[in-house]
């Protein structure tokens, strides 16, 4: 094995000079550690003695600390091959990769050639097509690959700039020579989670990550919102503030966390297709204010996906016609719609003479032998090595998966080659490389792993590029194969470029000068979406709240017998049970005689994730709902998230002895979400509809409960009112008033008509008032388009408080029976009412 010395500091004596030292064994592979003779490099043993004592114990402490972070960061990725489409915690191994900073300039220059080289053939490939018609390239390359739109032919690029955000895996053989793997250029992944690697780890290994002077990342993504901002067309934005928007396909996809992080970092505003459309050739954003005009978008769906008019008609992700907005300069897609065909393996084959032809030079980092199909010597090639070939399909929006050759009998080799051989462009394949390997923390050890990295570069202002100085490293699992797919169970590094700057020099980061483009997602303007989802939060957060305050109850009831009445209010909790549809009618109904047996039947049920009324079921619902709006949420709702995801778990498994605990957590991660939205959340629009949910799932759930026990047609038993005022919440202020006994008018009172108790119907309903009144205003509305839906919708909740509050001045059964029924019909259709003005339909803002 041969030493790249060049590349290399010399080696210095250490307190950990020798690999032996961690038990840490390499084979003939290039390892990033440790040098051929099992000494460790120089940039590696400042990481050590300033790590300390690389023990079991210690890394098992700082492992659990990392993870911890990450689970309080609510950092997840989606898994595809889980058959629930599971969100994952990331796998992000404790110790780093580094890399020497002598290094990493030359692996830099490479790939600023590599994203220059990309950005020139795809100028090329749009425009004059030189490359076709002077042969350097065949007709098939480009006609043949999917990922080439037509229907971007010849289309300018505001801006300038097809490729912003440019990435390429990398890897490096036996020889020590790093190569390119494959190249990222349609929506780039990863960036995000290289950024909360390196937040995590920096806190986690504070002490090595100072001692070894690690480049930080912040410039780069200084530098990556400026770039989005310049692609902007000229003359757009507000005050110069371009309106940026994050396209994402939505939280069932794999990057979602990634997504929702971005777009919290860069200050853009995150958005599915659905909350775009195009009006006269131009991108509105649906608001609650209206259509809010759109600049750049920086697109995380697939090119095919963005436009169903004119690229993939079964598209439910991108925009109707923005195409044709993007034509009229309008709008600018970053990257460029189309720029996913610089991803293939086809074009990958050809850039060793699309680099002597466009840059005059030969590329300072070379490929991974790659060999098209379609290059009639580079298939003979291919076909004569097809028992060492890694076969993958050639062009990246082609289906198909992975074929090793050497893993292929005699028999399925032949098919495989008759199958190139029928259609040859859609093939190509890769020599394999043993990848470097890198320290893996796996059961008490460090192991070598083989690792690719991912690196990264935006466009800078001045033509050029910008590297980020580190990267998302992925390492293999398993020592036998190289598979670094997140999906496989591959891990993840974060990379460190040591050694850039002498110890104690302060970095400060670079401001915007003043004038500069930035982009910004115009504060207040909620997209109707996001308000959606949001309403929807603040109504599955109160009905998982109510489901437990129910269920504890019960459970209370079945294990204490010292507490007075316990088997009589069996009855009336199973009757509430019923009508929250936790439990079927047929077992909410069962006589007094047989409640404890149906208890504790209706907590199996009410608790089994088949049930879709069950608790579970709608803790599942609550979490997709804060799952797509995480940006709008404080930044601790990421870990209500995931304590969500384990109780539910855990609930659907447990006992009954286990379910009382479980339930008193799960009532607390409930709270410690509402105390968040109290003290962290600003009072915007966001904030009023999660109330509004709140408010009004808590005011139909206090209609449904009174109906439920009969309390205004027949004087209930004490039992049935106990039940009542446990539920909600409101056992210790009757006391203070009336410590003995219960009597129906004074629980009516304080649940119905008490204007500071925050469980009463009357709280509720003025809560709605104000809220409603402080919503932003709807465009006029036209005669066609009959009533405003926001003013029937104050009628409605004035209406509802005004006869709640008559109830405090009678006590009259007969009208508070007729109260609560037009109160079952009139809370349901103030939601009705808020989907119809805000939700379902958006007309553009008065000029």
């Amino acid at each position: 094995m041969a030493e790249p010395v060049s590349q290399q500091p010399p080696e210095q004596p250490s307190l950990f000079s020798d690999a032996g030292d961690l038990g840490y064994g390499t084979g003939p592979i290039f390892d990033e550690m440790v040098t051929g003779t099992g000494q460790l490099r120089a940039h590696w043993q400042q990481f050590f003695a300033a790590h300390g004592p690389f023990t079991p114990e210690q890394m098992t402490a700082r492992w659990a600390a990392a993870r911890q972070r990450l689970f309080l960061n609510g950092v997840t990725f989606n898994s595809y091959r889980d058959p629930q489409g599971t969100e994952r915690p990331w796998p992000l191994d404790p110790v780093p990769l580094l890399l020497s900073a002598p290094e990493w300039q030359a692996i830099s220059a490479g790939l600023v050639q590599r994203a220059t080289l990309a950005e020139k053939a795809l100028e090329d490939f749009y425009g004059p097509q030189t490359l076709l018609s002077d042969g350097v390239i065949p007709p098939s390359l480009l006609y043949a690959d999917p990922g080439y739109l037509r229907a971007c032919q010849g289309m300018d690029v505001p801006g300038g700039r097809r490729l912003v955000l440019f990435a390429a895996d990398l890897v490096r053989d036996g020889d020590g020579q790093w190569r390119v793997l494959t190249c990222r250029t349609e929506a780039p992944t990863g960036v995000g989670y290289a950024l909360e690697n390196r937040a995590v780890l920096s806190q986690t290994l504070a002490d090595p990550f100072r001692a070894c002077n690690v480049e930080r990342l912040s410039p780069f993504f200084e530098a990556l919102r400026a770039a989005v901002a310049r692609a902007a067309p000229q003359h757009s934005g507000v005050d110069g503030h371009p309106r940026a928007v994050l396209l994402t396909p939505g939280p069932f996809n794999e990057a979602y966390f990634e997504h929702a992080y971005l777009a919290r970092h860069l200050r853009m505003t995150l958005a599915e297709g659905a909350d775009m459309v195009v009006r006269d050739q131009a991108v509105y954003l649906k608001t609650l204010a209206g259509l809010e005009r759109v600049d750049v978008i920086l697109h995380r769906v697939d090119d095919a996906f963005c436009d169903p008019l004119e690229l993939r008609v079964d598209s439910a992700l991108g925009v109707p016609g923005l195409l044709q907005a993007v034509r009229t300069g309008s709008v600018a897609v970053v990257n460029a719609l189309g720029s996913g065909m610089a991803e293939s393996m086809a074009l990958l084959s050809h850039m060793p003479a699309l680099s002597r032809r466009l840059l005059g030079e030969d590329l300072l980092l070379p490929n991974v032998p790659t060999y098209w199909g379609g290059d009639p010597e580079q298939r003979e090639a291919l076909l004569a090595q097809l028992d060492r070939m890694v076969m993958r399909p050639a062009f990246s929006s082609l289906p198909g998966h992975v074929v090793n050759g050497p893993d292929l009998d005699e028999a399925a080799r032949g098919d495989l080659a008759a199958r190139i051989r029928a259609r040859p462009q859609d093939w190509a394949g890769q020599l394999p490389v043993a990848p470097s390997t890198a320290p893996l923390w796996r059961d008490g050890r460090v192991e070598p792993r083989p690792l690719v990295v991912r690196a990264f570069l935006c466009a800078s202002g001045d033509g050029g590029w910008t590297v980020m100085p580190g990267g998302l490293v992925r390492i293999s699992a398993d020592a036998r194969h190289a598979a670094v797919s997140l999906q496989e169970g591959a891990g993840s590094k974060d990379l460190w470029i040591v050694g850039a700057e002498p110890p104690g020099t302060i970095r400060r980061l670079i401001s915007a000068p003043d004038g500069a483009r930035e982009p910004s997602p115009v504060p207040g303007n909620l997209p109707s979406r996001a308000a959606d989802h949001l309403f929807w939060v603040g109504r599955y957060a109160e009905r998982a709240a109510s489901a437990v305050r129910l269920l504890r109850g019960a459970t209370l009831r079945l294990s204490d017998d010292s507490r007075p009445a316990a088997r009589e209010e069996l009855s009336p909790l199973l009757r509430l049970m019923g009508r929250a549809t936790l439990i079927p009618q047929e077992i909410a109904q069962l006589p007094d005689s047989d409640a404890v047996r149906g208890m504790r039947q209706a907590l199996e049920i009410a608790v089994d994730p088949a049930n879709p009324g069950s608790l579970v079921a709608t803790t599942g619902r609550l979490r997709r709902a804060m799952g797509s709006v995480r940006d709008r949420l404080p930044l601790d709702s990421r870990q209500i998230l995931g304590r969500l995801d384990v109780l539910g778990t855990r609930l659907a498994k447990a006992d009954r002895a286990a379910l009382a605990v479980l339930l008193g957590d799960f009532s607390q991660v409930l709270a410690a979400q509402t105390g968040l939205e109290l003290d962290s959340m600003p009072r915007g629009a966001g904030w009023r509809f999660l109330v509004l949910g709140r408010r009004l799932e808590r005011a139909i759930d206090a209609v449904e409960r009174l109906q439920a026990s009969g309390i205004a047609h027949e004087r209930p038993d004490a039992a049935t009112q106990e039940v009542l005022l446990e539920l909600a919440e409101a056992g210790p202020a009757y006391r203070e008033r009336f410590p003995v006994g219960v009597q129906r008018e004074a629980a009516l009172s304080l649940l119905l008509t008490d204007p500071e108790h925050p469980h009463s119907l009357l709280f509720q309903l003025e809560t709605i008032r104000r809220q409603v009144s402080r919503l932003p205003s709807l465009p006029a509305f036209g005669a066609a388009g009959g009533a405003d839906p926001l003013m029937r919708l104050a009628d409605l909740v004035a209406q509802a408080s005004y006869r709640v509050q008559d109830l405090a001045l009678t006590r009259d059964m007969g009208l508070l029976s007729a109260t609560l029924f037009q109160l079952g019909w009139a809370l349901p259709d103030m939601s009705n009412l808020l989907s119809q003005a805000y939700f379902s339909h958006v007309r553009a803002r008065a000029a």
